[in-house]
């Protein structure tokens, strides 16, 4: 591994939380719940559009890419994703002259698969050349664009579109550092157009990820749609804005592994160093595990009184729905930042358009059965019961057990750990004042999980803590 650059990408996604947070603070107290209603519904709409357009292709370029052919890679990727945009961007427009697409969903729809677009193509390419500062330096400058130009348009203008378009707008700035240092490697000498041939192999690899990234986005969205189309906008605003934060609260630290336990894995599979990629795999695998019990842990005893903090009050309806969000989420980042990266490894995409169209099924299924009978207790439910089912269905795979090893002394020691963790936090809870009671919660999590990230050397813990520990002893001196 290169230096400390898990650390590093930990610090600048934990970094990247704290500003999402401040965000959500911020856009639903500038916004009504109406507005932000529409907001997470334009959003769903954009993501779904940006997996069907984009995502297929981020899958096929690190499945793709070597270090010998790294910038023609990277180069027909790039040319096939901006068809890609050009393309939907004409039928979101079309959709939208048709009266299939409301003009204001529309236009969010488009302004978020454009910002989207620009940023993770960007960031998939410097991840792989391994370029960390730049990716980083991206990570942190999206988060607080989105927290100073979301503010800014919600404070001038008050609405979901405004808001969608600010995003979009800090998406594309963001991912300038990363183009300029691109510029200066893998396009020192120019941008050499793909052959045939490059994009045929692509196309070749990648083309059931289309089907899976439309899958899949259906899959995660869709409890928000039947919510908005049986309750109204309005009442996705509690339950969505609760989800979307433990969701990337999750997905910001499973990022964390992907783009660096991951892809030091992936590069020394692509060298035929076959047992350097599953040592790396195998702490990819105990650091996700680690990451969702311990997520769970967290959401458990310190939601309920962060969220009061976070939210005003319009937005605290959905709090008893913590259980069943974190449960899902835990489930969610297991799949896609560990068992997910199989179709790495075995040169083949069918089983993630086999998991994901699962999921979809049962999405749908229960989402239509559920949220009608038990509103945001049936989209949470349904939501959960979704990603259990998609965890399963990549699980049961041949070449998932045989690919993606799982340390199970490890996983063993992280679940008593976690559930002892749960269990004290909760007898806390009870006996104690609240406010108390949160403080010792946030402790003895600290010590608990910091305990098993230095034991481990998760995201270079180990090496960090013996780093400091001679400056230590020369303040003490």
């Amino acid at each position: 591994m290169k230096g400390l650059f898990s650390s590093i990408y930990l610090v600048s996604r934990v970094a990247s939380a704290a500003l999402n947070l401040v965000a959500i603070a911020v856009f639903t107290r500038l916004s009504s719940r109406e507005v932000y209603g529409e907001y997470l519904l334009g959003f769903a709409y954009g993501f779904i559009a940006y997996s069907l357009a984009i995502q297929w292709l981020l899958a096929a370029h690190f499945g793709q890419q070597t270090r010998k052919h790294a910038g023609r890679v990277a180069n027909t990727v790039l040319v096939m994703a901006a068809t890609s945009v050009g393309l939907s961007l004409i039928v979101i427009a079309l959709a939208t002259g048709l009266g299939l697409l409301r003009p204001s969903v529309g236009f969010g729809c488009a302004a978020i698969l454009t910002g989207l677009a620009v940023y993770f193509v960007a960031n998939e390419i410097g991840r792989a050349q391994l370029r960390v500062v730049p990716v980083t330096i991206a990570s942190f400058l999206r988060s607080g664009l989105t927290l100073v130009f979301g503010s800014i348009a919600l404070f001038l203008f008050h609405t979901a579109e405004s808001l969608l378009l600010a995003l979009s707008l800090a998406h594309i700035a963001a991912a300038v550092p990363i183009f300029v240092v691109l510029r200066k490697s893998i396009w020192a000498d120019g941008f050499t157009m793909p052959l045939r041939q490059d994009y045929l192999g692509i196309w070749k690899y990648s083309w059931p990820l289309i089907l899976a990234g439309g899958a899949a986005a259906v899959g995660t969205s869709i409890d928000r749609i039947v919510l908005e189309g049986f309750f109204g906008a309005a009442k996705i605003a509690s339950y969505g804005v609760m989800l979307d934060f433990i969701k990337q609260s999750f997905i910001i630290v499973g990022e964390s592994v992907a783009i660096s336990y991951v892809s030091v894995a992936k590069a020394h599979h692509g060298d035929g160093t076959q047992g350097e990629a599953r040592d790396m795999l195998k702490l990819a695998f105990t650091t996700t595990a680690f990451l969702a019990a311990f997520g769970i842990v967290f959401f458990l005893l310190l939601g309920g009184p962060m969220f009061k903090v976070l939210l005003g009050k319009d937005y605290l309806g959905a709090t008893s729905l913590i259980p069943w969000l974190a449960a899902a989420n835990a489930c969610l980042v297991l799949r896609s930042y560990y068992f997910a990266q199989v179709i790495y490894f075995s040169r083949s995409v069918r089983l993630e358009l086999i998991s994901t169209l699962v999921a979809l099924i049962a999405s749908v299924a229960f989402s239509f059965w559920l949220v009608p009978l038990y509103d945001v207790t049936g989209a949470a439910m349904a939501f959960t019961i979704t990603q259990v089912v998609a965890l399963l269905s990549i699980l049961v795979a041949p070449s998932t057990r045989r690919l993606m090893p799982v340390d199970l002394p490890r996983l063993a020691i992280i679940v008593v750990a976690a559930c002892g963790t749960l269990a004290t936090g909760m007898l806390s809870a009870f006996a104690l004042p609240a406010n108390m009671a949160t403080a010792v919660n946030v402790v003895l999590i600290a010590l608990v999980a910091g305990t098993l990230l230095i034991r481990w050397d998760m995201f270079d813990a180990r090496t960090i803590s013996r780093r400091l520990s001679p400056f230590r002893g020369r303040m003490a001196g």
